[in-house]
């Protein structure tokens, strides 16, 4: 077989695929835009990888032509936003870009994607500002902020989730991406161990200065727009000192190999930030965790057969 010949096989094969999930996913009432429209990227970012960004281009095309036919316009964004963030990133592996490069560039795609579904058009998208004041009233009944307004405290959290949810699908576009390009034989994307992902000690020292900010807000008499910093900043402190916990979680349970119950106690962990016991709990661990690089002890452990005390 030629290479024109192969690149255009594959290509209506990576055409056919987008068409089948396109199908699926409006035989069961879009459920693909709604759950993971992310998944949409791989078959045009695998195109880019083996062949480069020009000849993706024709069968990138092709799909959103196919998804104009067959799909809403709703579904036709998201598979856009899919191309445009598999183009990208098959681009920068096919030029073996840096992993933080490849992840900064998925993450702004990402974010921009979200910034017109959720601001520019929101309505269409079925987002509800609304229905966000409500939850943002009721999340400040159980995380105790203070008096705030509930609008602009609607306003951080829609921005927190945005930033957050760009982050994760990210790192869920990263893995998958790996992890198929190593079906493909295409061994140059190394994936760090969970022992290896570390956050840096300040991370640790600015958390405890925020938090001593939170917890002392009052007696300082922060109001305005520093109360509502300080407020976003907390946030953010424990979604990240969350993350470090989930992570503990996850290399505890690669060592013992009880993977399901660490999806579970991973979960319990993210609920956990709701309450005022569990998250001081939580915070606690996190910045235990970062300041004695308690993973990077596992890991020498594991390897010596000593967890950590070599």
């Amino acid at each position: 077989m030629t290479n024109a010949t192969k690149k255009i096989t594959e290509g209506a094969m990576m055409c056919a695929l987008v068409g089948l999930l396109l199908f699926f996913n409006r035989q069961f009432g879009n459920v693909l835009e709604y759950a993971f429209y992310w998944i949409l990227a791989f078959p045009i970012l695998i195109y880019t990888v083996r062949y480069g960004w020009k000849a993706a281009l024709v069968p990138a095309a092709s799909m959103l032509l196919m998804s104009l036919m067959i799909s809403a316009p709703t579904t036709s964004f998201y598979l856009a936003s899919s191309l445009i963030c598999g183009l990208g990133y098959g681009y920068g592996v096919y030029r073996h870009w840096k992993r933080s490069y490849l992840l900064t560039f998925t993450a702004a795609l990402t974010l921009i994607s979200y910034f017109i579904t959720m601001v520019l058009f929101a309505s269409a998208f079925g987002y509800d500002l609304q229905e966000d004041i409500l939850v943002a009233k009721q999340l400040s009944d159980y995380i105790s902020f203070g008096n705030i307004d509930i609008l602009q405290l609607a306003v951080i959290l829609s921005v927190i989730v945005s930033i957050v949810t760009a982050i994760l699908q990210t790192i869920c576009i990263h893995l998958f991406a790996c992890l198929l390009l190593r079906r493909i034989k295409y061994d140059e994307m190394p994936v760090k161990s969970i022992f290896d992902c570390m956050m840096p000690k300040w991370v640790a020292y600015i958390s405890i200065c925020i938090w001593l900010l939170f917890s002392f807000k009052n007696m300082l008499k922060l109001e305005g727009d520093l109360s509502v910093a300080v407020i976003s900043a907390y946030i953010v402190v424990c979604i990240v000192l969350c993350a470090e916990c989930v992570l503990d979680i996850l290399g505890i349970t690669v060592i013992y190999q009880k993977r399901l119950l660490g999806i579970l106690l991973s979960l319990l962990c993210i609920a956990g930030l709701i309450f005022m016991p569990t998250r001081l709990l939580i915070i606690g661990c996190g910045m235990i965790s970062i300041l004695s690089a308690v993973r990077q002890k596992w890991k020498r452990g594991v390897i010596h057969g000593t967890l950590g005390k070599s």
